[in-house]
């Protein structure tokens, strides 16, 4: 299977967000003040990190900055996070030193590790992919065989979604243009507006894209693509080096982060009010950030492989995600799967879930 390097760019989230919802999102989210990190040690400085994320949305990538504003760094970390125009700007911002984590697609991580950077992923974020194919619970479809001779909307030609759909479909023997057709229906609510006039039997979509869906009242099912799996995305990147010397420092990054997750699930207002105070334009639709965020907290479902653990890396995706790219020319030679780092889960996951509903 292979897909092709365009989907490394993950300019559809703001271009999307500006398009659909007339977002006008903050390009940097300024760290909450350094005395919201409360419980650590008496008379222990935090260490000022800065974390780049991948695009401008705070609800997107809650997580740590939700942990930031609740303090659940214990004190030990006093964290900055900032936004980056897509996952490779933001990979050149960790490599030349103005950021210490890039939470961002394992793409680009993957090449600068093949260029020789000595870069460690600590922590995955999205536990699947950011794309899925949707339908309609009347359609009839379930497979990708099911799309022989349909109509696959995708929101433009050349872009991420199409760039993602093709190389799976093509997987299961079946080539656009000849087993079926791709149509641009545009962005926002165009899709439903296709599925309505029968334009389209499926559509390919990030997530964001989805959450505007189901804002509409679109009921829609996922299709399930064979080799879909192997892709997850937002993972923490850091310099091996530092790494190395601060583990507890990635200690509290990786339990502080778990925790929010978690609290996150269980208050989502709350998460909404804490974005808000720091993304004031994210939240001004509020039906659509509650879209969004729902969206969102399904990528950070863990699989039954995690056995429970936030921020676990599946090591059976590790090697199948390298070969991938190597296979699409993204990478010219696998590089070594020990990037993906799991050494300190179980510490990740040291924490009362039930304190922090």
């Amino acid at each position: 299977m292979t897909r092709p390097s365009t989907r490394m760019s993950r300019k559809w989230i703001p271009l999307a967000i500006a398009a659909v919802a007339s977002l006008v999102l903050t390009a940097c989210g300024g760290s909450a003040d350094s005395s919201s990190s409360t419980g650590g040690s008496e008379g222990v400085t935090p260490v000022s990190l800065t974390a780049v994320i991948a695009a401008p949305s705070g609800i997107a990538f809650y997580p740590p900055i939700v942990a930031q504003a609740n303090g659940y760094f214990d004190g030990a970390i006093d964290l900055t996070v900032e936004a980056a125009d897509g996952s490779g700007a933001g990979m050149q911002q960790l490599l030349s030193g103005q950021a210490d984590i890039c939470i961002c697609s394992p793409g680009p991580a993957l090449k600068a590790v093949e260029e020789g950077g000595d870069l460690v992923s600590v922590y995955t974020l999205y536990q699947s992919d950011v794309f899925a194919l949707q339908t309609t619970p009347d359609s009839g479809i379930s497979t990708a065989e099911d799309l022989r001779g349909k109509v696959i909307g995708v929101d433009s030609l050349g872009a991420g979604a199409e760039s993602w759909l093709v190389p799976l479909m093509s997987a299961q023997g079946l080539e656009p243009g000849v087993d079926y057709e791709i149509l641009a229906t545009g962005p926002g609510a165009a899709p439903l507006t296709a599925f309505e006039r029968g334009e389209i039997q499926a559509y390919a979509a990030a997530f964001i894209d989805t959450a505007v869906l189901r804002l509409r009242g679109a009921e829609l099912i996922q299709v399930e693509l064979p080799g879909s799996e192997i892709f997850f995305d937002a993972v923490y990147v850091m310099k091996k080096e530092f790494v190395d010397a601060n583990p507890d420092v990635i200690k509290a990054l990786g339990r502080g982060s778990a925790m929010a997750t978690v609290f996150g699930a269980s208050d989502p207002k709350a998460v909404l009010d804490i974005i808000g105070a720091q993304y004031p334009d994210e939240v001004t639709d509020m039906p659509f950030a509650e879209a969004l965020l729902a969206e969102t907290q399904s990528l950070y479902a863990l699989p039954s492989s995690a056995d429970g653990q936030w921020g676990y890396s599946v090591p059976q995706r590790h090697d199948a995600l390298i070969a991938a790219f190597v296979s699409q020319g993204y990478l010219t030679k696998p590089v070594s799967s020990d990037f993906f780092d799991n050494e300190f889960v179980p510490d990740y996951n040291q924490f009362d879930s039930a304190s922090l509903s």
